[in-house]
């Protein structure tokens, strides 16, 4: 006869309900716990120790699930990025104008609902972790390709020249993003109309 395998979360540190929970469950319950620290702070440093606390679980569980703090803050990046992509996906029932407005909008938002996140995301990208470079690479193509089907949709012929503008355009909203998260001195409304007004201005250079 076959035991379940005991939660290894021990004693107080059950989810609220008291039941016990698949690893899968138990990941999503900790990422989900992730978030909710975020949103609660947005501009500090991710704490296994907090997010631990707000999961109910204790540190040791995490790492268990996790393997490292590395290993978990990837995990945290990789939800978030998946997230983003979502929710930055053009809504077709809108004209290619304002899908392209909407969408440029809809993911300044994003980025700064989670700002650390997307900051890792760039600095540890930079300082060659692969895991990293690769997702945010992912990210980088599927926004890019979304900009430029837009564009196809107005009328803007899809050049060599338009690719390069469109990817340059994209590193330089990285730079006001992360320049704005170490010190914001606008608000977000005016970063989002600062973001989409400058694709309309990079490409005059056409």
């Amino acid at each position: 006869m076959t035991h379940a395998s005991p939660d290894p979360a021990g004693p107080g540190t059950r989810p609220r309900d008291g039941a016990r929970l698949r690893p899968d469950a138990r990941r999503a319950q900790i990422l989900d716990a992730a978030r909710r620290v975020l949103e609660a702070d947005p501009h500090r440093e991710l704490s296994v120790e907090k997010v631990a606390a707000e999961a109910q679980v204790s540190p040791a569980l995490l790492f268990h699930y996790f393997g490292s703090k590395k290993k978990f803050q990837f995990a945290v990046i990789e939800e978030a990025a998946s997230e983003l992509m979502l929710r930055t996906a053009p809504d077709l029932s809108l004209p290619p104008d304002e899908q392209l407005s909407t969408g440029i909008r809809a993911f300044v938002r994003a980025v700064l609902q989670a700002p650390q996140l997307y900051r890792a995301t760039l600095l540890m990208s930079a300082a060659g972790d692969p895991e990293v470079r690769a997702l945010h690479s992912e990210i980088r193509q599927v926004f890019s390709r979304w900009v430029i089907d837009a564009l196809a949709q107005q009328g803007v012929e899809t050049t060599p020249r338009v690719e390069l503008v469109c990817l340059g355009w994209q590193g330089y909203v990285e730079q006001i993003l992360l320049t704005w998260i170490d010190n914001p001195t606008v608000t977000g409304d005016e970063l989002e109309d600062l973001c989409e007004r400058s694709l309309a201005a990079v490409l005059t250079t056409l």
